[in-house]
């Protein structure tokens, strides 16, 4: 909504936990230090805690990002009891939960598991998040859960993050052995005042921002409300961002901040610290302003560029800079070149009035029909003198023309003399300009000094009686030889200073030649070092592949020989089992076939005795029976009782 308003890319006040707006303070630093240990050192259990919106989440999350690939993880969000048992959590984090499983199945599947893991070389992390719910009973039971270890390694890690409730917890009693377990414990506090700036600084570049959105005192003001909690720093932020897009103010400042409060969170539910805006120290104030982070300085730095990025004048600049004379000019500063330009143009307004004033004696009271030999001999000498002014005229013209030429050049010699940064080019410009000025100025003062101061045998020699033509002829020759030498060291002077200042000029030009090779030289050099580093990287890039590609192989090959070995121990137990199985149905077959024999031996002994019972029974039938008919034998022959009366039926004899 407001993010095109204020020119960022999203949202930089978000209430989800994203690592990619991690602000790392010294207190976040610690902590997630702290993790990177524990996981390194594979200890057993690691504790971070702090007040609700802290940052634990934001930690964890970043945590996540930087495990090795070598790190199984299992991320446990939600511990209340209501919502199952913690080892039915511990099986879903790791993908292992099976439905309709016992208590003692689900422990035996989680047991393998690690041991499984453990023969790939892989360690398996467990992070509780919210774990103040948990508990003692559910503390007491991860604790079991970690005792399966190996003789050296521990073969779970466990990462338990909440509120200081969690704390409390741990300090029970009977927790006294999970507590003595915890080698990392560590508690996020607020951030401070400095920290809150950044913090809140440090989101808005990252979601885009160009320039300081929140001034010093409103950063203040969040922190009062919000007593440094991260979370409640970004609900104040999103809101007060919300309305100044409504007021349309690019700057949040003071006011807004808590016109949002008053009329938002003064009655809300939000557990904001302070809910009356107190007055703000203007000494603290001022410090924070000093030190506060601001977006656009940052920008800036990034944005200016070194001085080694700025470009060296090349030969075809060169070409294009004004000539010797101009360039020597800009050497000079402005004031210098004011003050010389003056004293040229008052010198040659001298160098001019002189040269008239003696124009005008020469021809003083004389008729054009009566020349005399004085007004002769003044006319030949003004002439000569003409000459001699009109020489230094034109020297003072050059140097005049040279000045404004400098002066006009001076912004662009300027620019260029920044850039080149040559000291020793500038002091010989200098030297060079000083002799052109001294030397200018010394012929023009040897020229009317000559004029105007010559001895009196030279005066005479010049007059000629009258009507003597070669006595004028003789002076001006005499005129004109001196001015010849003259001309002639003053040429001599000047093929003097071109030497010089062809030198100069080679010797600028050799220096800068030998700097463009110096830093030819340090760029090839650079290009082979960032070549050979790039090279480097390449073969070690390449290394990394062949080893991981190696390491890779060697766990397959090695998970591929677990796995044959386990499959052939499968099999030699699964033989075995036949075996003994095989071995308890010979086993019981036997018994069964010998207690069939003892069952038939005892049926046929029972019969044996059966028929030698009844033989028995037969015979003691057949002998009963034999003595019975010899009774009757012997009773037939006995007389016949009495078998009347009475008693007869008590007689044997007659029954």
């Amino acid at each position: 909504m407001y993010e095109a308003f204020y020119g960022f890319r999203e949202k930089p006040f978000s209430m989800l936990p994203d690592p990619g707006f991690l602000f790392l303070s010294k207190k976040h630093q610690a902590a997630l230090t702290l993790l990177e240990y524990g996981l390194l050192n594979h200890i057993g259990f690691c504790v971070i805690s702090g007040e609700a919106g802290a940052g634990k989440t934001t930690i964890l999350r970043a945590l996540l990002e930087r495990v090795g690939d070598d790190v199984t993880v299992g991320l446990i969000t939600n511990t209340h009891q209501s919502f199952g048992g913690l080892l039915d959590w511990v099986l879903s984090a790791f993908d292992l939960h099976q439905p309709n499983l016992s208590h003692v199945e689900m422990h035996q599947i989680f047991m393998e598991f690690l041991i499984e893991e453990y023969g790939k070389n892989r360690t398996v992390l467990l992070i509780v998040d919210e774990a103040q719910n948990m508990k003692a009973d559910a503390l007491e039971e991860l604790r079991m859960l970690s005792n399966v270890n190996s003789n050296k390694d521990q073969l779970m890690q466990v990462v338990l993050a909440g509120q200081p409730a969690l704390k409390e917890t741990l300090r029970q009693p009977e927790l006294m052995q999970f507590a003595q377990r915890i080698a990392v414990d560590y508690h996020l506090d607020p951030l401070g005042l400095k920290e809150t700036c950044g913090y809140i600084q440090h989101r808005l570049k990252k979601a885009g921002a160009t320039h300081d959105v929140f001034t010093p005192a409103a950063c203040a003001r969040i922190y009062n409300y919000s007593g440094g909690t991260p979370r409640l720093i970004n609900l104040l932020c999103e809101t007060v961002l919300v309305y100044g897009f409504a007021d349309q103010k690019k700057i949040i400042d003071v006011e807004l901040i808590d016109e949002m409060v008053q009329e938002r969170m003064k009655d809300s539910v939000v557990p904001i610290c302070n809910r009356e805006a107190g007055p703000q120290d203007e000494a603290s104030l001022a410090e924070l302003e000093k030190d506060f982070p601001s977006i656009e300085g940052a920008s800036a730095a990034e944005e200016t560029p070194a001085v080694a990025d700025i470009p060296e004048l090349t030969a075809e600049d060169e070409d294009e800079l004004p000539p010797l004379d101009a360039s020597m000019i800009q050497a000079e500063g402005p004031d210098t070149l004011k003050g010389s330009q003056g004293s040229h143009q008052g010198g040659k307004k001298q160098t001019q009035k002189q040269t008239q004033e003696q124009t005008n004696k020469s021809t003083d009271g004389q008729t054009p029909d009566e020349p005399s030999d004085d007004s002769i001999a003044d006319r030949g000498n003004g002439r000569s003198r003409k000459r001699e002014a009109s020489t230094v005229a034109s020297t003072f013209k050059q140097a005049e023309q040279a000045i404004s030429s400098g002066q006009a050049g001076n912004g662009a010699g300027n620019g260029a003399g920044n850039r080149n940064g040559s000291k020793k080019t500038g002091l010989i410009m200098k030297l060079v300009l000083a002799a052109v000025i001294i030397a200018a100025l010394l012929i023009g003062v040897a020229v009317w000094l000559d004029a105007d101061n010559k001895p009196a045998g030279d005066k005479a020699s010049a007059i000629v009686p009258e009507n003597t033509e070669t006595a004028v002829k003789t002076g001006l020759a005499v005129q004109s030889e001196e001015s010849r030498e003259r001309l002639k060291k003053l040429e001599e002077e000047a093929a003097a200073l071109k030497r010089e200042r062809d030198a100069a000029l080679k010797k600028i030009e050799e220096e800068r030649r030998a700097k463009a090779e110096a830093e030819k030289r340090a760029a090839e050099k650079a290009a082979q070092a960032r070549k050979a580093a790039e090279e480097k990287r390449r073969l070690e890039a390449a290394e990394r592949k062949r080893v991981a590609a190696i390491r890779e192989k060697q766990r397959r090959a090695r998970e591929a020989a677990e796995r044959a070995q386990w499959e052939a121990e499968q099999a030699k137990r699964e033989a075995a089992r036949l075996a003994e199985e095989k071995r308890l149905m010979e086993q019981r077959l036997e018994e069964e076939r010998r207690m069939q024999a003892e069952q038939e031996a005892l049926r046929l002994e029972q019969e044996r005795l059966e028929q030698q019972r009844q033989a028995a029974a037969e015979a003691r039938d057949r002998e009963l029976a034999k003595l019975k008919a010899q009774e009757l034998e012997k009773q037939k022959k006995k007389i016949p009782a009495d078998c009347t009366g009475p008693t007869a039926r008590f007689k044997s004899s007659c029954r």
